[in-house]
């Protein structure tokens, strides 16, 4: 919705700037999008009085004319526009003006003096859907300076509507919605009251043009008003056609121009059909099945029943409140309109359009609910207006929606807006909005006025309070107690859970008990609880981990011919002295599944390792490191234990081969486990990081490396001297073979810089390259490979 402030002042007396406005129209929930000038920057263009125009004599498609611009002068001016003509108004650029993109300077067009430019709409920056120059009234001053007569210099706000506030849909509802916050003073515009009586169901003409609502349709259109227009205007004036401009439409004919016009004014949609082309009168009805209107924007539409449609006895004309048809059209030959003015209730249009693939002004309007008491006072008011004759009318009553009054209590009021109101402010907020009160006791009884369509119970009224009285001015309350969040694990178990079974785990429940021998060789020297009453030997212990549980279902399985398997367990391990929670898991067998794509391959240690790092990516914004580590249960060359800072998170790594073989296992078996506990204690909650604008750079080092010395060991250097433009640095190759000195090998380091600010270059890269390699050496002699 665009509102030019100009226009505003037609219904709203202030004083306010439009910075002022943009503010207070924030803060009562009609949010300011934008505000823009209702013209760009142009000077010294005029308005100009075409007084002859001639043939140019050396190019057929140009004209001169002689154009007076006031104070007794005139000025020759070359224009190739199609309309022009002797007599008109027009916007004359003289030499030395500015326009948007150019500047007018004297010049001379095939042999012809040219002292200025006669300007279109669309070279000023005020594009209104004419075409050729731009044509101003015929009484427009002539000499005047074009921005001052157009009233160019107009701040226009661009508001973001919500979805129950039809009534702000229109210049009049804003202006009220400012007045009732104290920004002016409202100017209730004076409508006419129609000489005829409405009739229920239906009316007539007076050249028996019957109207009607079909009983079936009664509860969607409240009421329908035609009336017959046998003058229509023939140009909408400059001041109305700007103000239809600055609100976002653009110029169609001027009995549509009216009709827009007064849309954006008073928020109520109207639409006019050539009366000799209405066959045997109008019904409003729903549509029957198979029907199809031939719609103005050049599609036919196929209706479902539930669609309310405006018909005549050929068929639908229109689509109620949404588009009319083609057949009934105004056009340039049309001598007589029939213009419709309607409520429609927003349950009948809601939807329509959209199932239609059409988004149109009307539809907006109608669908958010319109004033139902406004459709015929507003036809007759735009009659005034724009000053044709209205031949006959007549109006058809349906079912209008009922008032009701709402009971409102300030104890109420106080509970949820968190101070109290006092008594004579709540009267004279709802009375700024229309509502009617009365009171009863302490409570408020209060009638919505027509055009708020969303205030139906009480919560609704002590939200106006709320916004009226301003929300920056309630009060705040910091809470008195002390509140201390609790962790939760249930989150991060489902999110192990659904990661985990997506890599193929299953997940399996094992017994938190274990034989003591087992105890000993998996844990050796870890105390756990021994049970005074156990089931069996084999289960005399509690469990200090989880991999004996694992162990023995992949033993169970692979002895009934299961030959690939992946389990995880999330479950309480004990010491004597306390109990964590651990999540483990174990495979075995191929890495994929056997398939005709790819050969099956037997499942190593980086299969595991990716699956434990997708795990620890669930916490992305820790770092976890991978060391060496020795441990009873895994291999001693292809095991590793994992670090958070100082802090060990757990273990991974294949089967230790005596274990395997206690177990039968022929093949690796891979392990896995990490404390839950530590884990939940490094989450916090996500934080969003920018994304960079700026391209990122690559950089690749060759290393010579102590054997010694691991990939683990040299990350973790690199991550130590991070900066803000260092984002990702990763392995990609590890090279042992000829070609090395002795005692040394070859580690491919992939180093991704970026900045935040600013495209990198390239001496800002090298020197970030230099610094790492500075810190790398006063690690380890390393150095790059040749």
């Amino acid at each position: 919705m665009r509102v030019a402030l100009e226009w505003l002042r037609d219904y709203l007396d202030t004083e306010r700037s439009a910075a002022e406005l943009a503010d207070i129209l924030s803060m009562i929930g009609l949010e300011v999008e934008a505000v823009e000038d209702a013209a760009p920057d142009f000077s010294g263009v005029l308005v100009g009085h075409v007084q002859r125009v001639w043939a140019h004599p050396a190019a057929d498609k140009l004209r001169v004319a002689e154009v007076d611009v006031g104070a007794g002068s005139s000025s020759q001016i070359v224009c190739g526009a199609a309309n022009l003509r002797q007599g008109m108004r027009v916007a004359a650029a003289l030499p030395g003006a500015t326009l948007p993109h150019m500047e007018i300077a004297e010049a001379e067009l095939r042999g012809v003096r040219s002292s200025g430019m006669l300007c279109s709409a669309v070279e000023l920056g005020i594009d209104d859907g004419s075409s050729g120059i731009l044509e101003l009234d015929a009484d427009a001053p002539v000499g005047m300076d074009l921005r001052a007569y157009l009233r160019l210099d107009d701040p226009v706000f661009t508001l973001g509507i919500t979805p129950n506030r039809g009534d702000a849909f229109s210049i009049l509802g804003v202006a009220r919605d400012l007045a009732a916050r104290c920004a002016g003073r409202f100017l209730a515009p004076t409508l006419p009251v129609a000489s005829w009586t409405p009739h229920a169901g239906s009316a007539q003409l007076a050249n028996s043009l019957p109207i009607r609502i079909s009983d079936a349709a009664r509860d969607a259109c409240g009421s329908y008003s035609a009336l017959q227009l046998d003058t229509l205007p023939q140009r909408l004036p400059d001041r109305w056609r700007e103000r239809l401009r600055r609100g976002g439409q653009k110029s169609i004919a001027p009995m549509v121009d009216w009709l827009n016009v007064w849309m954006l004014a008073l928020g109520q949609p109207m639409h006019a059909f050539d009366a000799e082309k209405i066959q045997g009168g109008i019904e409003v009805r729903w549509a029957r099945s198979g029907e199809i209107l031939d719609a103005l924007d050049g599609r036919d539409l196929p209706l479902d029943d539930d669609m309310l449609v405006i018909a005549d006895a050929a068929g639908p004309v229109a689509l109620a409140g949404i588009i009319g048809g083609r057949r009934t059209a105004v056009s340039a030959s049309t001598r007589s309109v029939l213009l419709e003015a309607a409520y429609f209730a927003a349950r009948a249009v809601q939807g329509r359009a959209r199932r239609l693939g059409l988004q149109t002004e009307a539809a907006q309007r109608y669908e958010r609910g319109v004033d139902f008491r406004l459709a015929l006072p507003a036809a007759l008011a735009l009659v005034e207006q724009c000053d044709v004759r209205c031949a006959a009318g007549a109006t058809a009553l349906g079912t209008e929606p009922r008032l009701s009054e709402i009971r409102l209590r300030p104890q109420r009021i106080a509970r949820v807006l968190g101070t109290v109101i006092a008594a004579e402010t709540v009267v004279q907020q709802l009375q700024a909005l229309g509502c009617g009160l009365r009171s009863e006791g302490e409570d408020h009884l209060v009638l919505p006025p027509s055009h708020r369509y969303d205030l139906r119970i009480e919560a609704d009224l002590i939200e106006e309070l709320g916004r009226l009285t301003g929300y920056e001015h309630l009060p705040t309350r910091r809470p008195q107690a002390i509140l201390r969040p609790l962790r939760s694990t249930g989150r991060h178990r489902r999110a192990l859970m659904a990661l985990l079974s997506a890599r193929g785990y299953s997940e399996i429940i094992s017994y938190s008990f274990i034989a003591p021998e087992l105890q000993a060789q998996f844990y050796p020297g870890i105390g756990s609880p021994v049970l005074q009453n156990p089931i069996s030997a084999d289960m005399a212990v509690m469990r200090a981990g989880i991999w004996p549980g694992l162990l023995q279902t992949l033993h169970f399985n692979r002895n009934r011919q299961q030959d690939r398997q992946r389990f995880f367990e999330i479950g309480r391990v004990f010491t004597d002295q306390t109990q964590r929670l651990q999540i483990a898991g174990a495979l075995l067998g191929a890495a994929k599944a056997e398939s005709w794509l790819e050969k099956a391959r037997a499942s190593d240690f980086f299969d595991l390792k990716g699956d434990v790092e997708a795990v620890l990516g669930l916490w992305p914004q820790r770092r976890f490191r991978f060391a060496k580590v020795a441990d009873p249960a895994l291999h001693p060359g292809q095991s590793a234990e994992i670090f958070w800072g100082e802090r060990a998170v757990g273990r991974l790594g294949a089967l230790h081969p005596q274990l395997a073989e206690r177990y039968d296992f022929a093949e690796s078996v891979w392990l896995f486990a990490l404390d839950l506990e530590i884990l939940l204690e490094a989450s916090e909650l996500p934080r969003f990081q920018p994304l960079s604008p700026f391209p990122s750079v690559r950089r690749d080092l060759a290393l010579l490396v102590p054997e010694n010395l691991t990939a683990g060991d040299v990350l973790a250097v690199l991550a130590a001297a991070e900066s803000s433009i260092l984002q990702e640095v990763s392995v990609f190759d590890r090279y042992i073979g000829k070609n090395l000195p002795e005692g040394q090998v070859g580690l491919g380091i992939r180093l991704q810089f970026q900045g935040q600010t600013s495209t990198l270059t390239e001496a800002q890269v090298q020197e970030e390259v230099d610094r790492l390699l500075r810190a790398l050496q006063q690690v380890a002699p390393i150095a790059l490979r040749n």
